[in-house]
């Protein structure tokens, strides 16, 4: 009777290690799945940011944002007149 309950305790112990176990396996794998998709999600942001830098320098550039002043009167359409074209 008592040799049935000591291997039965046994039997439960080992059963909730193996569930647990389990368990922690395949958090882990779904984990790493969340982990991968985060990371390819920042490989995007940063080509995004990288492609808005770009922009941002080109639209700087041609307004001429932070071109010292005697760069800027020399610079590519410095000479166009402003104003309204139709009048």
């Amino acid at each position: 009777m008592i040799l049935t309950q000591v291997i039965s305790a046994a039997v439960a112990v080992l059963a909730i290690v193996w569930h647990q176990q389990r368990s922690t396996e395949r958090l882990r794998a779904e984990m790493r799945a969340e982990f991968t998709a985060v990371r390819a999600e920042i490989g995007e942001v940063r080509v995004d940011v990288k492609d808005g830098r770009e922009r941002l320098a080109r639209i700087e550039g041609f307004l001429g944002i932070g071109i010292p002043v005697e760069a800027a009167a020399t610079a590519a359409g410095a000479g166009v007149p402003s104003g309204n074209p139709q009048t």
